[in-house]
């Protein structure tokens, strides 16, 4: 026959398995910390590194939509500046929404439309848009320290050609990505 030991006290076979209130205590604790640790990482990549932002405008058609939302990193702008074709978020002076458009020219170009056609330091640019401009603009070049910005949809954009070049410190970052409607995702 073989020895087999029995419990009868309670307390010895749960002894093992239950928390005391301080043990209780220390990991609730544990708990918060990670938990208020997690929001704080949250929220500092949120406001330093990336933000998805909603389109709600349609002077990107055809590359942005209405309803996409995009992919916006705020990094790559802390060790350069925007370069020509870049899809940016930015402000425009006096207003309070943020708005994506293209840098179409950067520090020195001189940009113009003329014939229904963007000259980009004198010569004719269809990179982002091959129809006819409605609205001619006299030669403007780009200041230092800012940047050109176009709608590619630019007979209904409002950009640089009425708020003038934007300052660099404008740019909230680069959009990289359509990332909604998932049978949209593309990269820009």
């Amino acid at each position: 026959m073989k020895n087999h030991e029995s419990f009868t006290d309670k307390d010895q076979i749960t002894a093992g398995t239950e928390l005391s209130a301080d043990e209780k205590r220390k990991e609730m604790r544990g708990w918060a910390i990670c938990m208020t640790a997690a929001v704080a990482i949250a929220l500092m990549l949120r406001l330093f590194v990336f933000e998805f932002v909603s389109i709600s405008q349609s002077s990107m058609e055809p590359t942005l939509y209405s309803d996409n939302y995009v992919f916006m990193e705020r990094v790559t702008y802390w060790f350069s500046k925007p370069a020509f074709g870049d899809v940016v978020i930015c402000d425009f002076p006096g207003s309070t929404a943020a708005y994506v458009k293209r840098v179409i020219g950067v520090e020195g170009d001189t940009l113009e439309v003329k014939d229904g056609v963007l000259y980009i330091n004198g010569k004719p640019d269809k990179t982002y848009f091959d129809g006819y401009i409605n609205t001619p603009m006299p030669k403007t070049t780009v200041p230092e320290g800012c940047v050109f910005v176009m709608g590619d949809n630019r007979n209904v954009s409002v950009d640089s050609r009425t708020v003038g070049p934007i300052k660099l410190s404008m740019i909230h970052g680069k959009a990289l990505f359509v990332l909604w409607p998932l049978d949209q995702i593309h990269g820009l």
